[in-house]
């Protein structure tokens, strides 16, 4: 099913859109990098209540790389 896209709705090309799904996997992969390495970090310290935030960041990370590893395989 085809739907018509109007003239004033700008649509990237299948190039940039490819381009965007690429930093958007790196970025997904260095947030939960960066959040397991903090949360190894808190638990040496002992600071683990705090680690709601950095849970969250690694949540994001997972999503975005869900979100773009398939829709890079398409």
């Amino acid at each position: 099913m085809s739907f018509p896209i109007p003239d004033f709705v700008p649509v990237p090309s299948a190039e940039i859109m490819q381009t965007i799904s690429i930093v958007s996997l790196i970025a997904g992969i260095c947030f939960v990098g960066a959040g397991l390495l903090f949360l190894f970090l808190n638990k040496k310290k002992g600071k683990e209540k705090k680690a709601t935030a950095l849970w969250i960041i690694i949540g994001a990370g997972v999503l975005l790389i869900a979100n773009h590893s398939i829709q890079l395989l398409f």
